[in-house]
């Protein structure tokens, strides 16, 4: 239980956001390629300006408490990817399901007006569905 120790001392920790970092999103999608389970990832790349790295912190940290909100948890993982991109990870949904929680991701990120200061923050962002897993006992040969 290596991804879990690493996982827990924080290893694996995004330190702005608290969640689970890129590391840990390769090591778990890896594992999941090899599952009989199909699994979505919806990849989220956030747009804003911002001017300083406290405020991009200030930004990233309040998003992730947004999308925290927007997904089953702890039945989906949230991770925090390099830069300004997130990573969820869904498990036991549809295809009708992913594109209702992607599309409220979306609007909520949409509507969501920060504000730091004398700064206000518009957020926007692109999503994108893929996924992994749903090998078969005959293909895992292949692999």
């Amino acid at each position: 239980m290596k991804v879990f120790h690493k996982l827990l001392t924080g290893e694996w920790v995004d330190p702005i956001t608290r969640l689970p970092n890129q590391e840990f999103v390769k090591r778990v999608v890896e594992e999941l390629g090899r599952s009989s389970e199909q699994f979505y990832v919806l990849h989220i790349k956030l747009k804003f300006q911002v001017s300083s790295e406290d405020l991009r912190n200030f930004v990233l940290s309040r998003v992730s408490s947004v999308i925290k909100h927007s997904v089953r948890l702890p039945k989906d993982f949230v991770c925090k990817l390099e830069g300004n991109d997130f990573c969820i990870i869904l498990h036991g949904v549809g295809e009708n399901e992913v594109n209702k929680i992607a599309n409220r991701i979306k609007d909520s990120l949409h509507y969501l007006l920060l504000t730091y200061g004398p700064e206000r923050i518009q957020i926007d962002c692109d999503i994108e569905i893929s996924t992994i897993g749903g090998v078969k006992d005959g293909d895992r040969n292949a692999i």
